[in-house]
């Protein structure tokens, strides 16, 4: 293609795009206001609909969901996480007529739109966040979320237990209609729909993080009887303007240690609690399941160590923890003695271990006082385990209101070090039983204290991990610690810990003075048979196994016989600073990986990045962590066990949102899907990052958008997708949809030959800068922006 014909379809696709202003590498466009955005409403996603494996083709699908809190503004989250296909969606948002019928008040119909445009494609595994729209969106009310998906997608993801009427159109797109005479069959569950978010005067959100109790099992159908309501409801009853919104974030039959239909607690806790807008308190009920259901857990310390974790991760985001205790059992189908002696357990850890920042007590608010292993006969639904409504009424009374709505101050903590897990390790079906894991890992800021994050998101099966160590390395080279520096971990003050499948979990901090721009060993003993060992493959740095026995705690690196080149297990590394104050989230693909760059010799661009932020007069106030994974894509994922992860969208939550102290994301993605796709579209590529930028917006993040460097030479080249690289880079140069522009194409490309990387800058791929490329790129970036 001549550079005319691709110059006019660059101008094209930046009139399709909306192109507005330029915005220089040191300029920034406003960033939307944060802080009054809170959810109103939510539901986890629990699985998929049975035998709809095609998704609903051609049909419309209306839920009604009730809120909370009011607004004026409304935003829908919609979901397709557990969908293994893309799925193509348009959708509104209404006041509902009434709470048993699908008609709409007439004039409140709104289209929803994604980015600017009128539907959206989310990839599986995805969650999208629309744009805001004008709606005076009622308190206590219900609201009609229409979606109608014109194609066969794939499995639909849904919430299963809505106890909530919700309705399927006849063939076609009525999601606009007011009248509800299109929708003709009632389903008791909410498809694609995760969350509604509102702007008004609240100034927070609770999230209900737990079981079919907090779900509402067994209360009455369409009334909103859940013990989550009723607290909305006594909210919404307080003297003054509503505060807080309630989130139900409970899942029927969910638990903390197994993932049966549904994904266990630990591996949702990203998704569905941490990253709720204007979350200021998490009340956690969960534990029953685990007690009662198969498997059944007799020994309460693993219950207790899983509840721990939950604390801390949610004390980690600078929220507050309200433990409840767990309510009675007896004469239900899963009740015996020694069960019960486990649940008594558990309650006497939750009201008593100084854990939780509050407790509230359902057990004595639903208990029988005349025979307390069982629910008061007026509270008992009938099957002796699920509550009836007079029974949640009594647990939202049980919560005390003035603990819902301080906020931890997060204690100063702020990730130094972090990595994207991709996949799960090739070969290791099994695990790696009896080995000790010794990754060596390079920190931007330094601290006093240190805690670690361990992964087992990609694993098949739980993974225990008996010894857990972190030391300052002798060497960047080699698996020996400076003596004196090696520190055992522990959780929720165990030596121990088992990660349910596809969980993270985080250490207790350890005194230890971590070392700015230094090398850490984080070591892992697994003593026994586990599952697929989750990993960063392509980490450019030498880690270590040995060949058996525990050596976790090992200063010497001499049982450490073996060399990987990827990280197992370990996710992160934080430390406690009282000088460093935010964390710069390099996100991207195999360039921000530092594909190609010297090993063992930290000169990725993020890692010169952080260099320069050291270096700069006065303490080091920022951190730098990348989350590159090589291969990685916006719009779909890397094919069973290929290197590139998961999309995008699938991991925006783990690996960019929640990461603690985060400020500032610099986003470079886009040319594995221009290299990949059969035909690729620079209209969904942007309009992608726009709903990219929209979620990190969301949570108070800053986006950097970075150019897509050149690649001309690479074997995927030719001038088709050179023309829409051309585009999206004209995109995120001109659109103002990210808050600050990084020209890193400029920074790279040979002025000579324009869609080439400069020779010196080359690595010899034609794709992947060298050592010299990757610093032109972190010198490219205007610090002041950050």
């Amino acid at each position: 293609m001549s550079y005319l014909r691709r110059a006019a379809l660059v101008a094209c696709v930046a009139v399709a795009f909306g192109v507005v202003s330029p915005v220089g590498v040191s300029g920034a466009s406003p960033s939307p206001a944060h802080g009054d955005w809170v959810g109103t409403w939510g539901a986890s996603a629990t699985g998929t609909v049975p035998n709809l494996a095609t998704g609903y083709v051609d049909r419309t699908i209306r839920n009604v969901v009730h809120t909370s809190v009011g607004g004026a503004q409304a935003r829908v989250e919609l979901t397709n996480v557990l969908g293994t296909a893309p799925v193509q969606m348009n959708a509104t948002i209404a006041v509902a007529k009434g709470p048993g019928a699908p008609d709409a008040v007439a004039g409140t119909m709104r289209p929803l739109t994604f980015g600017g445009a009128p539907s959206v494609t989310i990839p599986p595994g995805g969650e999208v966040l629309s744009d805001p729209v004008s709606l005076a969106v009622p308190e206590d009310g219900d609201l009609l979320v229409s979606v109608y998906t014109p194609q066969a997608s794939g499995p639909v993801t849904y919430h299963q237990v809505a106890n909530q009427t919700s309705y399927l159109s006849t063939s076609g797109d009525h999601s606009n209609e007011d009248a509800g005479a299109a929708f003709t069959e009632k389903v008791t569950f909410w498809p694609y729909v995760s969350r509604v978010d509102v702007l008004g005067r609240a100034q927070g959100t609770v999230v209900t993080l737990g079981d079919s109790i907090t779900d509402g099992n067994n209360s009455t159908r369409d009334a909103s009887h859940r013990w989550p309501d009723y607290l909305a409801d006594r909210l919404i009853a307080a003297p003054g303007p509503t505060t807080l919104g309630v989130v139900n974030a409970g899942i029927s039959s969910n638990r903390l240690l197994n993932s049966t239909w549904n994904p266990n607690a630990l591996s949702r806790l990203d998704r569905d609690v941490l990253t709720v807008p204007g979350a200021r308190s998490v009340i956690v009920l969960l534990g029953i399941n685990d007690i009662g259901g198969q498997p059944q857990h007799r020994e309460p310390s693993k219950i207790i160590a899983a509840l721990r974790q939950v604390a801390a991760q949610v004390q980690a985001r600078g929220l507050r923890i309200i433990g409840g205790t767990l309510t009675p059992f007896g004469g239900s189908g899963n009740y015996t003695d020694e069960l019960e002696g486990v649940r008594a357990a558990v309650n006497q850890f939750i009201r008593t271990s100084g854990v939780f920042d509050a407790v509230v007590d359902f057990d004595a608010a639903v208990r029988d006082p005349a025979n307390p292993l069982w629910l008061k006969a007026e509270y008992d639904s009938g099957d002796h385990l699920h509550p009836k409504d007079a029974g949640y009424q009594a647990m939202a009374q049980a919560v005390d209101l003035d603990r819902l709505l301080a906020r931890s101050d997060g204690d100063d903590w702020i990730s130094t070090w972090q990595t994207a897990m991709a996949r799960p390790a090739p070969n290791t079906d099994r695990g790696l039983a009896n080995t000790s894991i010794r990754n060596v890992v390079h920190t931007s800021v330094g601290g006093g204290t240190a805690r670690v994050r361990l992964s087992n998101v990609y694993g098949s099966a739980p993974v225990l991990m008996s010894k857990v160590t972190v030391a300052v390395a002798a060497k960047p080279d080699a698996p020996d610690a400076v003596p004196g520096t090696m520190r055992q971990l522990t959780f929720g003050g165990a030596p121990d810990i088992t990660i349910p499948v596809g969980a993270e979990v985080l250490s207790d901090p350890a005194r230890l003075d971590v070392p700015a721009d230094g090398d850490l060993l984080v070591s892992v003993f697994t003593p026994q048979p586990s599952g697929s060992v989750t990993e960063h493959p392509r980490s450019y740095q030498t880690s270590f196994l040995t060949p058996t026995g525990d050596h976790a705690a090992d200063e010497s690196g001499s049982a450490y016989t073996q060399q990987i080149g990827a990280w197992y297990y370990v996710t992160g590394v934080e430390v406690q600073s009282r000088k460093a104050r935010g964390a710069v989230v390099a996100f991207g693909d195999s360039i921000t990986d530092g594909d190609r760059s010297t090993v063992n010799a930290n000169v990725r661009w993020p890692d010169v990045l952080a260099d320069r932020l050291a270096a700069r007069p006065g303490p080091a106030r920022l951190s730098v962590v990348n989350s590159g994974i090589s291969g990685n894509r916006i719009l779909n994922s890397a094919a069973a066990g290929g290197i590139g992860g998961a999309n995008v969208f699938a991991r925006l939550s783990r690996d960019m949102v929640t990461t603690t102290g985060a400020r500032t994301v610099i986003f470079l993605e886009g040319i594995n899907d221009i290299g990949n796709l059969a035909h690729p579209d620079p209209v969904a590529i942007a309009n992608a990052m726009r709903m990219i930028v929209a979620e990190a917006h969301a949570q108070g993040l800053r986006v950097i958008g970075g150019t897509i460097t050149p690649w001309k030479g690479w074997r995927a080249y030719n001038d088709e997708r050179e023309s829409v690289r051309q585009a999206v880079n004209q995109f995120i140069r001109t659109s103002g949809v990210f808050d600050a522009v990084v020209d890193f194409d400029a920074a790279l490309r040979d002025p000579a030959d324009p869609q080439r990387i400069r020779p010196e800058y080359d690595s010899g791929d034609h794709l992947h800068p060298s050592d010299a490329g990757y610093r032109a790129m972190a010198y490219a970036i205007d610090l002041r922006v950050l």
